[in-house]
């Protein structure tokens, strides 16, 4: 991006700022994510025995370690690979080359703070939410950067979780109409892909081709979430921290402009 690229967006320009950051760096976010969606829908197959159509399946032992080893393929995969594209949202954003082996690699160094960042975000909005809906969603809007700032700047969970209210503070109604647009994108982008994958497996039976569609089609879904809370990210620095003025300051040879606190690395 240009330096006059960096202000503050609507709900509707941060969505299509996302749709262009994915068109020119598809390659790049369709490899990550493709590393991430296509083992969970091959391996899961081989490691659970399946039984025959219309018998009951009962569990065994072989079964209930294949899901073991799935769920933790899951939580390995989803932290490095989640990891990478907050990364790569994040280069892109900032106008540097997004690499795979790179984003890879430093995400590699952040997995396990972004897997119990997971964990500590679920289990926050699952607690408020036990209080009816409205507390969830207030929970869940102000910790829509917590994984964005984990992979970024490298807080702890804890740490994550503060800063991401406080840059919420004042614009939960932005990130929610941004997310409701990102949701519905995403969710009219789900059904279609489920209905091409339907008519190719004959709508009931999981064949190796709709299987394939479906691992294929959510691998170029799947980046529109981390891009949009990455662009969500740096929007609410720049309407709170002045981060707008660092970056251009930066671009043009200028001191920028101190943080508006130092973050560890």
């Amino acid at each position: 991006m240009s330096a006059a690229a960096y202000r503050a967006r609507s709900a509707t320009e941060l969505i299509d700022a996302t749709i262009q950051i994915l068109r020119r760096n598809f390659a790049t976010f369709y490899t990550l994510s493709a590393l991430f969606t296509v083992p969970l829908y091959v391996i899961p197959p081989l490691l659970v025995p399946q039984t025959a159509r219309g018998t009951i399946a009962t569990p065994s032992a072989v079964s209930i370690t294949g899901l073991i080893v799935f769920f933790l393929l899951f939580i390995v995969l989803s932290a490095i690979f989640q990891t990478a594209l907050f990364l790569a949202s994040s280069d892109a954003y900032l106008g540097k080359p997004v690499v795979v082996a790179d984003v890879i690699s430093r995400a590699m160094k952040r997995a396990a703070g972004m897997a119990w960042g997971y964990i500590y975000q679920s289990f926050a909005v699952g607690l408020a939410s036990l209080l009816f809906i409205i507390p969830g969603i207030y929970v869940a809007l102000g910790l829509f950067a917590m994984p964005c700032i984990i992979a970024i700047e490298g807080l702890t969970a804890g740490d994550a979780a503060s800063r991401s209210f406080d840059l919420s503070k004042g614009l939960k109604g932005h990130v929610f109409l941004t997310g409701l647009v990102g949701f519905i994108i995403y969710i009219v982008g789900f059904f279609i892909i489920f209905f091409i994958a339907g008519l190719a497996g004959g709508f009931g039976a999981q064949t190796l081709i709709s299987q394939i569609i479906m691992a294929l089609g959510a691998s170029a879904l799947l980046p529109l979430v981390p891009v949009t809370i990455t662009l969500l990210y740096y929007d609410a620095r720049i309407r709170k921290e002045g981060y707008d003025i660092e970056l251009m300051a930066q671009q043009t040879g200028g001191p920028g402009a101190p943080p508006a606190k130092p973050q560890p690395a």
